[in-house]
């Protein structure tokens, strides 16, 4: 693999990469997630290519918040934009300490770097009228309920049946830091940046920014900062090997490649997951069609594998 020709790669790890269903959901178990993630990072880094870190925030997010309501009577509530903001610095420690000691493992003396990042988005979004983002845990019918009655939230049902809570998921339309994620690349380091898809802000009248309660696609804002960064290549690690073709029946077989229209089809027909799959070929089909550039979407460590044609799924203009 020649990382060096393949430029700047913005990689997007996706919140489950951390905190799996299946875990326990301790910060040691989101450490072992972080190393093996790391470890595929480390390798790209080492091998010389220029690389952007986002990471997803969902289960995370939704535990710091419910921390806050089960507090609630000892301590002041936390807004959602807030507990983003505690969520990128907390899942950006681990990537950045895991990270950092992978690269000192290779010999390398390139620093990682976690920024705080705020992401602009539309105060009339009609996202804020129709919640759909999932964060935090799985409840049951019943307990769903209970959290709908006691605490107002919204509550919807995922692929595999269970519910969990939903909020405003606006679409990203400026990474205010972004230039900081550049001087950083530009000087050899490794920028994590737009975690949990950054802080959502939006713009006032006089050009000041305010937190909005929201939580933004990650995907959607790594396919942003590749744009905004003249990414060559935007990878998006998931916990699937790739994409699939009647995913989770008899018949499921994975899609090596395809094209941006075959992506827009598929997703016309509704051939993709909603709250799962579809975002994420949604973000990198919209990043290759503005920027003519390629997608991947692979586990993390098939990465190399897949920048080389040969694991994962590649989406092209």
């Amino acid at each position: 693999m020649n990382a060096e020709a393949l430029g700047t790669i913005v990689v997007a790890l996706g919140g489950n990469a951390i905190a799996r269903s299946g875990d326990d959901g301790t910060i040691e178990a989101q450490y072992v997630r972080a190393r093996e993630a790391a470890r595929a990072i480390g390798g790209l880094i080492a091998a010389g290519a220029r690389v952007v870190l986002t990471h997803g925030n969902g289960p995370v997010v939704g535990n710091i918040v419910l921390r806050g309501e089960l507090a609630s009577g000892s301590v002041p509530p936390t807004p959602l934009y807030i507990a983003g903001a505690d969520s990128e610095g907390g899942i950006g420690l681990m990537l950045q300490q895991t990270l950092g000691n992978e690269m000192r493992k290779r010999g390398s003396a390139r620093t990682v770097v976690s920024l705080v990042t705020q992401v602009v988005v539309d105060a009339d979004d009609p996202a804020f009228g129709r919640p759909t983002k999932p964060i935090g845990s799985f409840y049951s019918p019943d307990e769903a309920a209970h959290m709908t009655a006691e605490r107002g939230w919204v509550m919807a049902a995922q692929t595999d049946g269970r519910l969990r809570r939903v909020v405003p998921c606006p679409t990203p339309r400026r990474v205010v830091e972004v230039e900081a994620v550049r001087a950083l690349l530009e000087a050899g380091e490794v920028p994590i940046a737009a975690g949990g898809g950054g802080v959502p802000v939006v713009e006032l009248t006089d050009g000041s920014l305010a937190g909005i309660d929201a939580v933004i696609d990650k995907d959607w804002t790594g396919a942003l900062l590749a744009t905004q960064l003249d990414a060559q290549v935007l990878v998006l690690l998931m916990e699937a090997d790739g994409v699939y073709e009647s995913f989770g029946t008899p018949q499921a077989r994975r899609i090596p490649s395809l094209n941006a229209a075959q992506v827009e089809r598929m997703l016309a027909e509704g051939a993709f997951a909603e709250g799962s799959i579809a975002p994420k070929v949604a973000a990198s089909a919209h990043f290759v069609r503005s920027s003519g550039r390629s997608a991947v979407l692979c586990r993390a460590e098939d990465l190399e594998a897949a920048l080389e044609g040969r694991a994962g799924t590649l989406i092209s203009a």
